[in-house]
């Protein structure tokens, strides 16, 4: 009796589950449908489930990926009315091939499923650190996690194969507590110090070891949470890792979606922050309108 009561209440977790996701897969199809009809309104109802099933196939489009790593034109339309991550993804996963095995996410931008499992993730010793715990972070047994300051780690020198930081840097030494924790520590005002984290970066990168970093770029933008780089501030970000930049490539936004671009085309982007915003912008841009992409190699 004691056995068929169990595989009853198996049974019906499994089939609640089912039903679970079943209903899930309803409502984000029915919410992707208003986010289409409505214009493709970002961080409307329906732009996640949207964005989500957009990125979630990047890993496997190796037609795409090749795009990336050969800096080809991307797809007319490519990414209307998606934020940078449609870029950053492609651009970092194209690069990792050949890297090493231990590998640090730096500011937990690679904390989704479908990228901790992409061929190109999934055969490193991966370490995820970040400022405070998240609320969805993914068991796997090549992942751990740390949480503290980026600006000073607690790893020894010499440590990581690579080290990717994807749109982290821009929020180091800014107000962290508005978006990303409940400590009253972590509002900052200290854009400068994501220098700091550029030299920490190098001590615990292996000689030969590869550091890839995206960060938006355009106009000088304090918004309090988020720094916008700039000339000034990309060129002061080289200069203080080191002199071996091995690769700089920059992508743009625009109303017909993301391009490959260069630094003079987007000097004048502003970031779309919707945080303070009362309305969409006309281009139906999520966040920044342009992104820089560093990949830097540690020769000595």
């Amino acid at each position: 009796m004691k056995i068929t009561s169990m595989v009853i209440e198996s049974t019906e977790r499994v089939l609640n589950m089912k039903f679970y996701k079943l209903v899930m897969k309803f409502f984000n199809s029915s919410d992707i449908d208003k986010y289409l009809k409505s214009g493709r309104i970002p961080w409307s109802v329906g732009y996640k489930p949207y964005r989500y099933n957009k990125l979630k196939d990047i890993p496997t489009d190796q037609s795409l990926l090749d795009i990336f790593a050969l800096g080809k034109p991307l797809p007319k339309g490519f990414g209307v009315g998606l934020d940078e991550r449609i870029v950053e993804y492609p651009w970092l996963l194209s690069r990792l091939a050949d890297t090493g095995s231990q590998m640090l996410d730096a500011g937990s931008v690679l904390n989704y499923p479908f990228i901790l499992d992409a061929p190109q993730v999934k055969d490193k010793r991966l370490v995820i650190q970040t400022l405070a715990p998240e609320s969805t972070m993914t068991k796997r047994k090549h992942v751990s996690y740390m949480f503290g300051d980026l600006r000073e780690t607690l790893f020894k020198d010499d440590c990581f194969d690579v080290i990717v930081s994807i749109s982290t840097l821009e929020h180091i030494g800014m107000d962290n507590a508005k978006l990303y924790t409940q400590d009253a520590q972590d509002n900052e005002s200290q854009p400068d110090d994501c220098m700091r984290v550029i030299e920490e970066i190098r001590r615990i990168l292996k000689p030969g070891g590869r550091f890839m970093m995206t960060v938006p770029f355009g106009k000088p933008q304090d918004l309090g949470w988020l720094n916008q780089f700039d000339n000034d501030r990309l060129k002061k970000l080289i200069s203080t890792f080191g002199s071996e930049l091995e690769a700089t490539t920059f992508y743009k936004y625009g109303s017909d979606g993301w391009v490959v671009s260069d630094e003079d085309s987007c000097v004048d982007c502003e970031y779309f922050d919707v945080h303070s915003a009362t309305t969409h912008a006309p281009d139906l841009a999520a966040a920044a309108r342009a992104v820089a992409c560093l990949e830097f190699v540690k020769h000595v």
